[in-house]
């Protein structure tokens, strides 16, 4: 038999695992560097390396870039910064999976703790959260037609937002910033923080444009012995593309996006003087694309000679419900926690959320959560010029999704798109941040498909009994099509025989006869 037919896709959230891990090392100063007095500030990142799917469990490898910034015995400076990767390879048991499985894996630092063994040596342990979202890619390959004379189809459509897209990607951002010209040479760089500010995805044909804003700080030692400690910030606009043959304009992206590896060098400018900041970061982007699309399929089929025996499966389509981004704006003002001196300016703020809690409604999504702030700043203090505090504040936000029930799929990724502080009277200190909170949901709708047919004999002792003649009442459920294959006849026979009838209602009485197609 002659059919035509289309692959389905779709994927079905299989399982959703948080896991907690720590890194404990202990790490020597490197010979090169000077005596630690005391740790300012911490931060780090982390660089995923492998992520292998197994039967009934998942292998994580990778590593956390560990930096430091320490006040140093040097009678110059008093500054001086570590590095250090810390690998880990973790297996997380998880019942069910198997190797054709997709896993998005998202995490948060949850602590950075930090203990002088003595001057030389330094305890890291490191405590992570992962999040591991399981998905299972369905694939379904569906009869939409059938070519053989003779048969008679019972088409379907369906409402459906189609997978388009579903991989993974890098977008690399590189720019080169130069000093600004009241700023000394650099001699060594200490610190730096890269930020990323309101990143948007946008469909374009066969690509994916990202735009935004990259905010970057750097903390360096200086030609200027009066003046050994400067610093310096960039805004620098965001516009790359990723290439996606399948995507268009007018199609609904989901395109997550996390801050990979970051690398900063410095270079001499045109005059040989280390003036350029080279900047070199990475995206980790997760994309997701769908179509919103009318399928239409083959249902159902008979044939006046032969008698069709669909094989039939069951399929999950999606259809969307809702896509939704907000910003949760907030402030707060902390009391300055300052050891002897006094904040002179707010050097960098490097912020971070987490989500605790979600709870669904009938209105939407309630989300409770925490965010941090860590502040360096300038003091007056001369031993130690340069100092940093903590600072947390639990939060509660609503993201409105109408028509979310417990049984639909839905995708949250919540991120920190802003942060700032600025120093007020009374000793205080004001935190402002902004957090994105990006909103997906799924309807599903389970169907069945036809993915094959056989052909068998027709039963002829059956369709003698069925009349060659016969007056019909439309029944409830009734259309023109089952009743032609209920009587061994054609819509259009029917149709014929009824004065071009298009549509039946309960009670209409129809005249049918009999096709024999006895060949």
């Amino acid at each position: 038999m002659d059919f035509n037919k289309k692959d389905f896709y779709g994927i079905v959230a299989k399982e959703r695992k948080q896991v907690q891990i720590t890194i404990d090392q202990d790490c020597n100063v490197p010979d090169t560097k000077p005596d630690i007095e005391k740790i300012i500030q911490t931060k780090g990142t982390i660089l995923m390396q492998e992520t292998e799917m197994m039967v009934d469990r998942v292998r994580m490898k990778g590593e956390f870039h560990f930096q430091g910034l320490y006040g140093a015995n040097d009678p110059r400076t008093f500054l001086e910064s570590l590095d250090y990767s810390l690998p880990f390879e973790e297996y997380i048991h998880i019942e069910g999976v198997v190797p054709a499985d997709y896993v998005k894996v998202k995490y948060t630092i949850d602590d950075i703790n930090t203990v002088l063994i003595n001057s030389r040596k330094l305890s890291i342990r490191v405590i992570l959260t992962f999040t591991l979202q399981i998905n299972e890619e369905m694939k379904e390959e569906a009869i939409v037609d059938i070519f053989d004379e003779g048969v008679s189809t019972l088409k379907k459509e369906i409402q459906v937002t189609d997978l388009i897209v579903n991989k993974k990607d890098i977008a690399r951002l590189k720019e080169e910033l130069v000093l600004p010209a009241n700023k000394a040479n650099i001699y060594q760089m200490l610190w730096s923080q890269v930020d990323m500010e309101n990143l948007q995805g946008k469909l374009a044909d066969h690509t994916i444009e990202i735009q935004g804003i990259m905010h970057v700080f750097l903390l360096y030692l200086g030609e200027d012995e009066q003046v050994p400690v400067q610093y310096a910030r960039w805004e620098v606009p965001v516009h790359t593309e990723i290439e996606c043959y399948e995507c268009a304009p007018g199609m609904v992206g989901r395109i997550g996006m996390m801050p990979g590896n970051q690398q900063l060098e410095i270079r001499p400018d045109v005059d040989g003087e280390e003036r350029v900041v080279s900047v070199d970061v990475t995206l980790d982007c997760d994309i997701k694309i769908y179509e919103d699309q009318t399928l239409s399929y083959v249902d159902d089929g008979y044939h006046m000679n032969a008698k069709l025996v669909p094989e039939y499966r069951m399929f999950d389509f999606e259809t969307l419900i809702g896509k939704n981004q907000a910003i949760m704006k907030a402030a707060k003002r902390f009391p300055i926690q300052q050891e002897p001196g006094k904040l002179l300016q707010v050097l960098s703020v490097k912020g971070s959320c987490s989500v605790d809690d979600v709870e669904v409604t009938k209105q939407g999504l309630n989300v409770e959560g925490v965010w941090m702030a860590d502040v360096l700043y300038l003091s007056t203090e001369d031993q130690t010029p340069v100092m940093s505090d903590t600072y947390m504040e639990p939060f509660t936000f609503f993201v409105e999704a109408r028509g979310l029930t417990g049984e639909d799929d839905y995708q949250l990724d919540v991120r920190l798109d802003q942060m700032t502080g600025v120093p007020t009277e009374g000793d205080e200190i004001e935190i402002k941040t902004s957090i994105v909170f990006d909103f997906i949901s799924f309807h599903k709708t389970e169907q069945r498909v036809m993915v094959d047919v056989k052909e068998e004999p027709l039963d002829y002792d059956m369709i003698q009994k069925i009349p060659g003649i016969v007056g019909y009442i439309v029944k409830d459920g009734d259309s023109l099509w089952s009743i032609a294959k209920a009587f061994f006849t054609t819509v259009e026979s029917i149709q014929e025989q009824n004065e071009g009838i298009e549509e039946v209602k309960p009670g209409d009485t129809l005249l049918i006869v009999k096709e024999m197609g006895c060949n």
